[in-house]
């Protein structure tokens, strides 16, 4: 799924994955697809991801996908989302349109 800011060309792609499939690469090939879809169809700027600072199992995934198409970790977000009745702090990180082109060149 990717949610979209039409106005600032950025796109937040979001997968939910059950814990069977944790570990799989699964979430890491789905990211990169829809990151083909939004800078190759969609001609978008900027794909922002985050997750909860306590979620190492997402770090871990979203800093090999960013790594992968020259991205980065833009910093801590404080009281950004709601989770689990609380609202929870998030790192985002970005791919701009450039980094992902020069990384799949």
């Amino acid at each position: 799924m990717l949610k979209f800011d039409w106005r600032r060309r950025t796109a937040k792609p979001g997968a939910w994955l059950r814990k069977p499939f944790w570990g799989r690469g699964y979430a890491d090939e789905q990211t990169a697809a829809l990151l083909e879809i939004a800078f190759d169809e969609l001609d978008l700027e900027l794909v922002a991801i985050t997750h909860n600072v306590d979620n190492e199992n997402a770090r871990r995934s979203i800093e090999r996908i960013v790594d992968r198409f020259g991205g980065q970790r833009d910093g801590l977000l404080r009281n950004w989302t709601p989770y689990r009745g609380e609202i929870a702090d998030v790192y985002r990180y970005t791919i701009m349109a450039e980094q992902y082109r020069e990384a799949t060149a």
